[in-house]
C-alpha cells in the first residue's frame, strides 16, 4: 500500500511536458442490449476504450463517464469503470422523457484534456425513446408517417449490411453464434481471444437508427491522429479522482486551511475512505479505486473548530457536452401494439424485478486496510454501557488515555512495531467506515449499538495521511445510528460508478410465476472466447413467442473487430 501511493504521488510530480510525451489518445465505444426503448426503462451498455493510435485496448483510464443528451438538456448520466480497457454499467431512462432520439456519448478524463474533443464524432450513438404515457414529443424531433410507409423504411432498412470500410475489416473468422432451440451457441474460430458483449432482444418491428458498429469506430480510431492535450487534467489511472472546494467560509478562513486533510468516505462497513491536503484556494482531490452504486458521501474536514462554518462540496465530473442534435424519429400509428407490449413489459420488470434477478459481475476490490485486522463480535461477550468498559474488559489491543482538558485519547497496539507499543501519533477512529476525528465521541458512543469492533495495528496511509492504526466500530444498522456530526461536516448525495451486471434470465427460472415479458431476454457485457472455444448459453425464452435478434460484438486482443447479427423465431 506504501509503495502503491508512492509511486502515485511520484508520478504527479512529473513536470508537464514530460507527462505529455506519449500520452494516450483514448476514444470508447459502447455496444447497447438494443436500440430502441421505453421511457423507464435500463440502457445496459458494454465499453470498449481504446488507445486510439494503436487501436488496442487503452491502459489509462479506469472510469468512463456517460452522458444522454436530448437536443437541448442533459437527461442522463452513469460512470463506468474501467478495467483493461473494458467495463460495463446501467443508465436508468427517466420516465418522464419526451418520445424522440436521444445521444448515447461517452468518453474519458483524456478525452476532457482533448483540445477541441467531438463529443458526437465516433464515440456516441443515436437511441430511440418512446414515452407510453404521455404524448410529450422532442422538439422537432418526431416525424410521423404512414404504416406502410414505415413497414417499408424498417425492411430497408432490414436489407441494408453493416458498412465495413477503409483498412479496418471485420474479423474473417468472425463470432459463430447459431440457436439450438434451447441455448445459444458460441463458437470461437479464430487465433486470439475475444472480449464482447451478447444481446437477445425481442425484434419487435422498429426501426433501429444507422448508429456505427464497432469496425466503423476502429476504423475511425486510426484517423483521429495527433491531438493536443492540456497536461494539467491528471489521467485516472486509479478510479475517478473526485474533486471538490472549500465553501461557506470566507477566503482568509479558506486559507488557513492549507495543509490540514479532508476526507470523503461512504457509511458501511467497508472501506471507502479518502483523503486529500487541501490548497491555498480550497481545492481537493480525491484519488479513488472507484466507488461503486450511488451513495451518501460523508464530507469532513479534520481538525477544524466546532464553530467553523465552512465545509467541502463536491464537483460534478460531467461535462454536459454540446452534442449535435439526432435525427427525427420516425413513428407511425402501427407501433400501438409493440408499444403496449413494451410498456407492460417495463412495469412488471419495475414491479416485480428491482435488482434481484440480475448477475452481478466481479469488481475491481479496495482493500484500503490491507488484510491484517483483529475483529471483536461484541454478542460474544459480555455486553457492557460504555465504551471505556468495553475496552478495559476485554479488547487488549485498544486503550484510552486522558489528556488534560478531560479528553480522551484512544490509542491501538501496533503489530509493526518491534517493541509491540501502543501508537504514539494520531489512530483514526472510524464509525461504520466514517471518519470520527474527535475521539471523544467515540467515547460518548453506545456500545449497545456497535456489533462488531475492527482493530488495523499498522500504520495505514489513506493517501499520503498517515495513522498509526486504525478502529472502525461497526453498528448493527451500518449507518451511523445516533450520531451527531459537527456543523462542518456534510452528507451528500453521490453518483458512483455502475455496478457491472448482466441480465441472463438464470434467476428466473426458480422463480414461478413470474410474468415474463422481457423485451431484452439475455445481455451479457463482459464474455470472453478463448481460441477455439465453444460455449453454450442457456437461454430462457419470456411467455410469448415471436422473433428474436442476437447480436455478438467486440475485439480480439490485437484489436480486430468482430460483429454477427442473426435471428431466430419461436412459435
Amino acid at each position: 500500500m506504501k509503495a502503491r501511493w508512492f509511486c502515485l504521488a511520484a508520478l504527479l510530480l512529473i513536470p508537464g511536458w514530460l507527462f505529455a510525451q506519449g500520452r494516450v489518445v483514448e476514444r470508447t465505444y459502447v455496444s447497447t442490449d438494443k436500440d430502441v426503448y421505453v421511457a423507464g426503462d435500463p440502457v445496459w451498455y458494454s465499453a470498449f476504450c481504446l488507445d486510439a493510435e494503436k487501436g488496442t485496448f487503452s491502459p489509462v483510464s479506469s472510469i468512463a463517464y456517460v452522458e444522454l443528451h436530448a437536443p437541448d438538456a442533459l437527461v442522463g448520466t452513469s460512470k463506468v469503470a474501467l478495467s483493461a480497457g473494458r467495463g460495463a454499467g446501467r443508465l436508468q431512462l427517466p420516465g418522464n422523457l419526451p418520445t424522440g432520439n436521444y445521444r448515447l456519448v461517452v468518453y474519458t478524463t483524456q478525452n476532457k484534456a482533448e483540445a477541441d474533443y467531438d463529443y458526437t464524432g465516433i464515440a456516441s450513438k443515436t437511441i430511440s425513446v418512446f414515452n407510453v404515457f404521455s404524448n410529450e414529443r422532442v422538439k422537432d424531433g418526431v416525424e410521423v408517417v404512414e404504416a406502410e410507409d414505415y413497414a417499408k423504411l424498417v425492411a430497408e432498412k432490414a436489407s441494408v449490411k453493416p458498412r465495413m470500410t477503409g483498412d479496418v475489416k471485420p474479423g474473417t473468422d468472425g463470432i459463430e453464434v447459431s440457436w439450438d432451440g434451447n441455448s445459444l451457441v458460441l463458437r470461437n474460430p479464430g487465433p486470439e481471444v475475444i472480449t464482447m458483449s451478447l444481446s437477445v432482444w425481442h425484434d419487435d418491428g422498429f426501426l433501429t437508427n444507422a448508429n456505427p458498429t464497432i469496425a466503423d469506430f476502429v476504423r475511425g480510431c486510426r484517423q483521429v491522429g495527433p491531438r493536443r492535450l492540456d497536461n494539467a487534467v491528471t489521467p485516472e489511472y486509479e478510479g475517478e479522482i473526485i474533486r471538490g472546494h472549500v465553501a461557506g467560509a470566507d477566503p482568509e478562513a479558506i486559507a488557513s486551511l492549507t495543509g490540514r486533510y479532508a476526507f470523503i468516505s461512504t457509511p458501511s462497513d467497508k472501506s471507502d475512505v479518502y483523503a486529500s491536503p487541501i490548497d491555498p484556494a480550497g481545492r481537493v482531490r480525491f484519488f479513488t479505486g472507484n466507488i461503486y452504486g450511488n451513495k451518501e458521501y460523508v464530507c469532513e474536514i479534520e481538525g477544524v473548530d466546532p464553530a467553523f462554518t465552512g465545509f467541502i462540496e463536491l464537483e460534478s465530473p460531467f461535462v454536459g457536452a454540446k452534442v449535435a442534435a439526432a435525427e427525427p424519429l420516425k413513428m407511425s400509428a402501427s407501433l400501438r401494439e409493440p408499444l403496449r407490449r413494451r410498456s407492460v413489459a417495463m412495469q412488471v420488470e419495475q414491479r416485480f424485478t428491482g435488482d434481484t434477478l440480475l448477475d452481478l459481475l466481479p469488481v475491481r476490490s479496495n482493500g484500503l486496510f490491507g488484510t491484517e485486522e483483529v475483529v471483536y463480535l461484541l454478542d460474544d461477550y459480555t455486553r457492557f454501557p460504555t465504551m471505556e468498559e468495553v475496552f478495559i474488559e476485554f479488547v487488549k489491543e485498544i486503550r484510552a488515555r486522558r489528556w488534560g482538558d478531560r479528553k480522551r485519547n484512544i490509542q491501538v497496539r501496533l503489530q509493526d512495531r518491534t517493541d509491540n507499543m501502543f501508537s504514539q501519533d494520531t489512530t483514526l477512529m472510524m464509525l461504520d467506515g466514517v471518519p470520527v476525528f474527535d475521539q471523544q465521541k467515540i467515547m460518548d458512543y453506545d456500545p449497545l449499538l456497535v456489533e462488531a469492533i475492527h482493530i488495523y495495528p499498522n500504520v495505514t496511509f489513506i493517501g499520503d495521511r498517515s495513522f498509526e492504526g486504525i478502529v472502525n466500530f461497526v453498528t448493527y444498522k451500518r449507518n451511523l445510528p445516533a450520531f451527531q456530526f459537527g456543523n462542518s461536516v456534510r452528507v451528500v448525495d453521490y453518483q458512483g460508478a455502475s455496478w457491472p451486471m448482466a441480465f441472463t434470465g438464470e434467476l428466473l427460472r426458480a422463480e414461478e410465476g413470474y410474468p415474463d415479458y422481457r423485451q431484452t431476454i439475455y445481455w451479457h457485457p463482459l464474455l470472453v472466447l478463448a481460441p477455439g472455444q465453444t460455449v453454450s448459453i442457456p437461454c430462457k425464452l419470456p411467455d410469448y413467442r415471436g422473433r428474436f435478434r442476437v447480436v455478438a460484438e467486440g475485439l480480439t486482443t490485437s484489436g480486430t473487430p468482430l460483429r454477427t447479427a442473426t435471428s431466430f423465431t419461436t412459435e
